[in-house]
């Protein structure tokens, strides 16, 4: 058990503890050989003695000290010592510059949503500094607002490099295990593909969408839950008063195919600056190389990559599915199990012949449903039926046809009113509310939060998760 006081290593005394995760806690403590004020993240005892976690804390040693950029949290030291005098050598410790300042998690439930000149800065800074790493030849692959510091003159740091790994590493988790924090995961990290610098730049725009909006695109407690929504689902649309640029750079970098993104920080903060100075928004240069390659079958040629692709573009779609019995649930930094990703891609001629087929039915169909329809009007006559006909969708309450396929939500219908009347009006509609505070958790009493936005809105398929951002301060706050 650490104490405030206690000397580590014979050399570092600690102050006060900063913060505490789930690997360990984060202490201020003055290295008493060099006279400097440092930050110290020790490795709970328990996790010293598994051999993954000290690979992994031992990782973020070597790498961030390989990393030399005004941007990360320099590491100064790392050792292995005894928590107790004579005992064993049970604690793992960094020791790395201290940053005054908070992280951007704090900035964002503090004043909720952030200006967008501010979002973007921080974003500039934040991709420049991943630059850096992704020279290297390493990938964060846990960008998150909890891992980037903001000093109090606006500069950016980021840290935890502790899940990072070399681009062009052996993977050393198993088969399944998606290494990652489930709200900003890019898709292809997932479903348990290789990350890539792509897909930082992924994480980094969904943590540009919590700036500009407040709040996290996927809402949800289970982890699992919200990966697969980054793999299946777009984003809701960011608000009205979000400036063009802004928004554009961020809807063209939360696209699900990582070669159709901004290929690493470096490029991203490329396309930050030219937003922030008025230029049009620059083409992902992975975009611009696959336009040309429409044409398929060429001879031990790369595969196509068609522009017109749904937005899944190339990411394998996961069978949606519980997780396995022991996986953990919660939304944290770590590994959470989704399942084997798929191992062969389906055969697109056959996909078109399908889809073809498809379409004539349908056709056919609609063509039954509407002769139906016209019998059915009072125009129409139905054999053995009088002029009493009704409308298509008055039928047997709960049949598919009843269901309908869009609804129309009027976002300004529901704004003052409780987040209880909302959840049961869209539930009502055939959606399903999702109900968060600005702070993004649950509200204590939905009667007593009220609705200050929803979203999406206006045509909204049936059936689909619909956020509702309450406020407990009351109609106005």
């Amino acid at each position: 058990m650490l104490t405030s006081g206690q000397l580590l290593a014979d050399r570092y005394r600690l102050v006060r503890r900063i913060a505490v995760g789930g690997m360990g806690e984060v202490w201020e403590a003055t290295d008493s050989r060099l006279d400097r004020a440092v930050a110290i993240k020790v490795l709970k005892p328990e996790l010293s003695g598994d051999a993954e976690f000290l690979h992994r804390f031992r990782t973020e040693a070597r790498t961030t000290a390989s990393l030399n950029h005004p941007g990360i949290a320099a590491v100064h030291d790392y050792g292995e010592t005894a928590s107790v005098p004579d005992g064993p050598q049970d604690t793992a410790y960094l020791v790395m510059e201290l940053v005054e300042g908070d992280p951007l998690a704090a900035l964002i439930a503090r004043n909720g949503r952030l200006r967008a000149d501010w979002t973007l800065d921080i974003l500039h800074q934040a991709g420049t500094a991943l630059q850096a790493a992704h020279e290297r030849g390493y990938v964060h692959r846990d960008v998150k607002p909890g891992n980037i510091l903001v000093t109090p003159n606006g500069k950016v740091k980021i840290t935890d490099f502790g899940i990072a790994k070399a681009a062009d590493a052996a993977p050393v988790t198993r088969s399944g295990m998606v290494m990652g924090t489930a709200h900003y995961i890019a898709p292809e990290q997932a479903v348990g593909q290789e990350a890539e610098p792509a897909s930082d730049v992924y994480s980094l725009a969904v943590v540009g969408y919590e700036c500009l909006v407040g709040h996290r695109p996927f809402l949800s407690e289970n982890a699992v839950t919200v990966a697969m929504m980054h793999i299946r689902e777009i984003a809701p649309p960011l608000p009205p008063d979000v400036p063009p640029g802004t928004r554009a750079l961020i809807e063209a970098t939360l696209v699900k195919d990582p070669r159709q993104r901004y290929r690493d920080g470096g490029e991203f903060a490329a396309a930050v600056g030219a937003v922030r100075a008025g230029l049009p928004l620059p083409t992902p240069s992975g975009l611009a190389v696959a336009a040309p390659m429409h044409v398929q079958g060429q001879p031990g040629g790369p595969p196509s990559y068609p522009q017109s692709a749904t937005p899944m573009g190339s990411i394998p779609v996961v069978p949606q599915q519980g997780p396995p019995a022991g996986a953990p649930m919660s939304p944290g930094t770590g590994t959470f199990l989704l399942g084997p990703p798929p191992q062969n891609r389906p055969n697109r001629v056959g996909l078109w012949v399908l889809l073809a087929v498809l379409v004539a039915v349908l056709v056919a169909l609609l063509a039954a449903w509407g002769v139906h329809a016209w019998l059915g009007s009072p125009g129409g006559t139905a054999p053995g039926s009088g002029s009493t006909g009704q409308h298509p969708t008055a039928g047997v309450m709960g049949s598919d046809r009843d269901v309908p396929q869009a609804v129309t939500v009027d976002e300004a219908a529901y704004r003052g009113t409780t987040a209880a009347a909302a959840e049961e009006r869209l539930r009502q509609q055939g959606l399903s509310p999702e109900v968060r505070t600005a702070t993004g958790g649950q509200p204590t009493d939905p009667q007593r939060c009220w609705v200050s936005g929803v979203t999406p809105n206006g045509l909204v398929a049936a059936r689909s998760t619909v956020a509702v951002l309450c406020s407990e301060r009351g109609p106005g706050g």
